[in-house]
């Protein structure tokens, strides 16, 4: 993969962690590696979301770092970051979302390979 952010090591871990029956499926990836947000309900009461966290905690450790790293050297990662920033999000959480759109990026990119190569009878 040549896009900064999603290297060797963050690569093989998504692959790692990642079952293959979620491969290629960008929204399944990123609800199994814990990236996206949950609501917090009690009863009828809603307090808002934070993130769900489910999956394994290495993973999103590997797509945080790569998170760094893409927006630091990736000019679009870096815009979508700070914008995120500037719409008030804190930096952390701005950060978390750049994994994530990383992660959904990876899947994208694992579906068009399915696709080329017809590999696992995947359409």
């Amino acid at each position: 993969m040549q896009e900064p952010g999603a290297g060797l090591w963050v690569v093989a871990a998504v692959l790692a962690y990642l079952p293959p029956g979620v491969w290629g499926k960008a929204k399944a990836a990123a609800a199994y590696a814990g990236l996206h947000p949950a609501n917090r309900e009690s009863g009828t009461s809603v307090r808002g979301s934070r993130l769900s966290r489910r999956g394994p905690g290495v993973l999103r450790r590997y797509l945080y770092m790569g998170a760094m790293v893409g927006r630091r050297w990736n000019g679009e990662l870096g815009a979508y970051c700070e914008a995120l920033i500037g719409r008030g999000k804190r930096p952390k959480q701005a950060l978390v979302a750049v994994a994530h759109k990383l992660l959904r990026r990876m899947m994208g990119r694992l579906k068009a390979f399915y696709l080329e190569k017809g590999v696992g009878g995947r359409s």
